[in-house]
């Protein structure tokens, strides 16, 4: 009956985890183990096999998560693109890959709404109104303040002294910097440049992207 036990379990184990590559043969047998343990345990009184059982599975939680952590930092060093791999390895732990048919209920304005049109229609209102009512916010908190530059205004508004904050202004060499680290490609962002376009003009525009990147510091406005 063990050996039945002990074969299912490790079925179990290959076809639950058969896409987790940080599985080991080690961490296969440690948990064909920890089931036969819990197997003999539950059938058990003897207080000293619960107990032992109870560690090994702490033992194993450790082992798991050191085997995880290895894995996926070998995975992001590795990879031509860190954000994403990052952003995929976040979705397979939290679950976030499988889709969910189930009706979505969204909170607006004190109302639980589950009509997607009226959800996406909120959501495209928000975004398209969001940096108008923080710019104006900005602004009105300028006013009020009487307040032009943001170093200023930590300086007034902050309880803790901060002397030594210093905003040190970007360059035309950091900015050619930055620019080659980009990868070349096609795609372009809401401005209708292509990243090769900017790559090739290098040259001509360090210039005029470091006078809008220091003025866009020194006044704490994003130029449209």
């Amino acid at each position: 009956m063990r050996i039945f036990n002990s074969s299912f379990s490790l079925q179990k184990i290959y076809s639950t985890h058969n896409n987790k590559h940080w599985i080991t043969t080690g961490i296969t047998t440690s948990c064909q183990h920890k089931r036969e343990l819990c197997l003999i345990s539950r059938d058990s009184n003897y207080s000293k096999l619960n107990v032992h059982y109870k560690s090994y599975c702490l033992i194993l939680s450790k082992v798991i998560k050191v085997a995880k952590q290895v894995y996926y930092n070998s995975k992001v060093s590795k990879s031509n693109n860190k954000i994403k791999t990052t952003r995929d390895i976040i979705k397979v732990e939290t679950c976030k890959n499988h889709t969910n048919k189930g009706t979505k209920l969204v909170n607006i304005d004190g109302k639980l709404i589950n009509n997607q049109q009226s959800i996406a229609n909120t959501f495209n209102n928000y975004f398209l109104t969001v940096a108008d009512k923080i710019t104006s916010n900005i602004k009105n908190y300028k006013t009020s303040s009487n307040c032009n530059n943001p170093i200023q205004c930590l300086h007034k508004n902050s309880k803790l002294p901060c002397s030594n904050m210093k905003l040190k202004y970007t360059t035309p060499k950091e900015i050619e910097k930055i620019i080659k680290s980009l990868k070349s490609k096609n795609s372009h962002a809401c401005d209708g440049i292509p990243m090769k376009i900017l790559k090739v003009s290098t040259p001509f525009v360090t210039s005029p992207l470091t006078y809008i990147c220091n003025n866009s510091l020194s006044t704490g406005i994003v130029p449209s």
